[in-house]
């Protein structure tokens, strides 16, 4: 039988509060210039107000058209346009038409992402199992480091849609092409929205539990009716005509 071995880890409290300091100096700043999405400010004004957690960046998910090259480091890369909601076709048309790509001018869609961090083990392990739970399954750990005194982590969804739209030399997509591919980005914002009030309604309640003077974390169990009212909100996007027009009508045929 293998033995086991138990690692305590000690965080450096001292270095955590300072860097705390210093992000949300960074982010007062950031709503100042209007750089933060309005949409997520709930979720990280309820992370920052737990004594063991700030954030680090965030976006409430986003449609963009990105000019990237397919080998090269990330800094060649360009947003050229990015939309925070659902976006009508001919506005996206006009700006790739208008635009001249270095690279390949690449539509995306990515969900939203919320970056943190926090001063415990436990606490981050919480957020893992509680990411797993409401179906957030891309969340997870990117680093742990005791000195700086934090475990770095994400929030984020698995929706996204990454596709090939011109080169510097041809358009590689149809205004129809396009057309089907921007009703299925539509269709993930809808529901990256859902998931996102998913994610601030379990956010409230922790904060919640923790104003009761519960500093350990609260079991899954008292999530379940967030869970089940916003499984019922995705649900009924079958009903969405977006959902009818692509995937019913197929299981019709």
């Amino acid at each position: 039988m293998m033995p086991t071995k138990i690692e305590n880890i000690i965080f450096n409290i001292n270095n955590f509060k300072n860097r705390k300091k210093i992000m949300l100096e960074k982010l007062k700043h950031a709503i100042q210039n209007n750089e933060v999405d309005t949409d997520i400010l709930p979720h990280l004004d309820i992370l920052n107000s737990l004594p063991f957690c700030f954030t680090t960046s965030s976006c409430s998910g986003r449609i963009a058209l990105i000019d990237a090259p397919l080998v090269g480091p990330k800094y060649e890369s360009k947003k050229a346009f990015r939309w925070h909601s659902m976006i009508d076709l001919n506005s996206v048309w006009e700006a790739i038409n208008s635009y001249k790509p270095s690279h390949i001018l690449w539509l995306k869609f990515d969900s939203f992402i919320i970056s943190f961090s926090v001063s415990s083990i436990t606490w981050a392990m919480f957020f893992i199992k509680l990411a797993r739970y409401i179906n957030l399954k891309d969340s997870g750990i990117r680093s742990i480091n005791p000195q700086a005194g934090f475990v770095n982590m994400d929030f984020m969804s698995t929706e996204k849609i990454s596709a090939p739209i011109k080169t510097p030399s041809s358009l590689l997509v149809s205004y129809e092409t396009l057309s089907n591919i921007l009703d299925i980005a539509n269709f993930l914002m809808i529901k990256n929205r859902i998931k996102l009030n998913m994610l601030r309604d379990c956010l409230e309640l922790i904060k919640q539990h923790i104003s009761d003077e519960h500093m350990t974390p609260p079991r899954l169990q008292i999530f379940q009716p967030i869970v089940k009212k916003y499984r019922a909100k995705i649900e009924e996007l079958r009903n969405n005509e977006i959902f009818v027009k692509y995937e019913y009508s197929n299981i019709r045929e």
